[in-house]
């Protein structure tokens, strides 16, 4: 890829409209309709192909493109990648009723680039906030948030900051005894902090959040829970009902969806599978994802004897990743972060419930009993009780699993994204 300019935006031709692009940028009456320039700050990278093509990682893509459905003057500020052919990127088509403006920021390849590349960093996110009315940032980035140079400058402009929390910024446990990671985790949550109470409004996963980092906000604050779920995704009650009826008669079956790394609970799962095995008590679970600990679960999968452990590929998410998650009795998520994972709902939309972490990301949608267990976090005996105890309980995890389906029927990413729209018309008056 040529040499990229960092001071100036690119603007991105739209497309005309096609049936395989989002269903929702065809049904746009339940959005408010934003019409002033609204730009969204964001460490997640863009990657330009040939001819000036934007592509974008499928699940980025899956949550990018409902933005369309509200807002006509659409900034994007993110690193730029040169595409490759061994990521899964889904080639970014715009509407023609949406201008799109990209302001690259440089890639973060590694901690001394990424500090090194501060002054361009700043001319970008200096010269996008200048063209924006409402900046829209988020925590997260590694080795720095864009949102640490991005917020200020909004403040500092006088613009509408729009400031969302739906991951931690806290930086990972196992560095805790660290210096460093100790300084950095402390100023994280400063600004984090700095934020949200120089925030016209903010938006939090959960709750905790809020009352962590909302603390002299004049801003209103509001807890939206993230899901990427769309309508078509929810199976209908009649079919829901005919998959738990050829489950009831099949061996139970657990499933792990997610990054394979430590904060995800990882091991602490298997550690809960490795006791499980000890006691020759035979169960299937399996696997799927990419990350750190992969090869620590295949080589899991070759030692176990009772507990057939199996690691899959990845598989897109969509049809594919809920065809998959459908097979299923059970998903596990023994979290160990404050995080909320999506994949709650995913799994809750295919009548599937679930053996989840007591966090404060996912307390508020596993209701104990009802759509699943919860279990006390890093705790590996308790999630192995747990799995044991599904094993000889798939009544209750059909009438869990029905539950769970019930409650997710308004919980959807079309809806979430509406949610949105009314409240940023309301607070921004556009």
């Amino acid at each position: 890829m040529k040499s990229q300019d960092f001071s100036s935006p690119v603007d991105v031709t739209p497309v005309a409209e096609s049936p395989a692009m989002s269903h929702s940028l065809l049904a746009t009456d339940d959005f408010a309709i934003l019409t002033k320039p609204y730009l969204l700050v964001t460490h997640i990278p863009y990657y330009q192909g040939e001819n000036g093509a934007v592509w974008l990682d499928r699940g980025w893509h899956h949550d990018l493109t409902e933005h369309f459905s509200y807002l006509k003057d659409f900034l994007l500020c993110a690193p730029c990648l040169p595409k490759a052919g061994n990521l899964d990127l889904v080639r970014l088509n715009v509407p023609k009723t949406t201008r799109l403006r990209l302001f690259p920021l440089p890639p973060h390849t590694s901690r001394l680039r990424a500090f090194g590349m501060l002054p361009l960093a700043l001319i970008a996110l200096w010269n996008a906030v200048g063209e924006a009315e409402i900046v829209h940032s988020t925590v997260g980035g590694w080795p720095y948030p864009p949102a640490w140079i991005a917020n200020p400058i909004a403040v500092l402009r006088r613009k509408r900051l729009f400031f969302v929390v739906e991951s931690s910024w806290r930086f990972s446990k196992a560095n805790k005894t660290n210096r460093m990671f100790k300084l950095l985790d402390s100023f994280s949550k400063s600004m984090a902090r700095w934020s949200c109470n120089h925030a016209d409004l903010s938006l939090f996963t959960h709750s905790s959040y809020r009352a962590a980092l909302h603390t002299k906000g004049c801003g209103e604050a509001y807890v939206m829970p993230a899901v990427w779920v769309n309508d078509g995704d929810i199976l209908d009650a009649g079919t829901a009902h005919s998959l738990w009826e050829a489950k009831v008669a099949e061996p139970i079956r657990f499933l792990f969806a997610g990054r394979l790394m430590v904060n995800k609970g990882v091991d602490v799962l298997l550690a809960a599978l490795r006791s499980i095995d000890a006691r020759g008590v035979e169960i299937r679970v399996d696997i799927i994802g990419s990350g750190e600990r992969r090869q620590t679960c295949v080589t899991a999968s070759t030692d176990l004897k009772t507990v057939r452990l199996s690691v899959l590929d990845p598989v897109p998410y969509g049809k594919p990743f809920f065809d998959l998650v459908q097979r299923y009795h059970m998903m596990l998520v023994p979290s160990l972060s404050d995080e909320q994972p999506r994949i709650v709902f995913d799994a809750n939309a295919q009548a599937v419930p679930i053996i989840a972490s007591d966090t404060d990301g996912l307390r508020p949608h596993v209701a104990h009993g009802r759509t699943g267990w919860l279990v006390p976090p890093g705790d590996a005996v308790a999630l192995a009780t747990a799995i044991e105890r599904a094993v000889s309980s798939v009544a209750d995890l059909r009438a869990m699993g029905m539950a769970a389906l019930c409650d997710t029927r308004n919980l959807t990413h079309g809806a979430m994204h509406r949610k949105r729209s009314r409240i940023l018309q309301a607070h921004f008056d556009v």
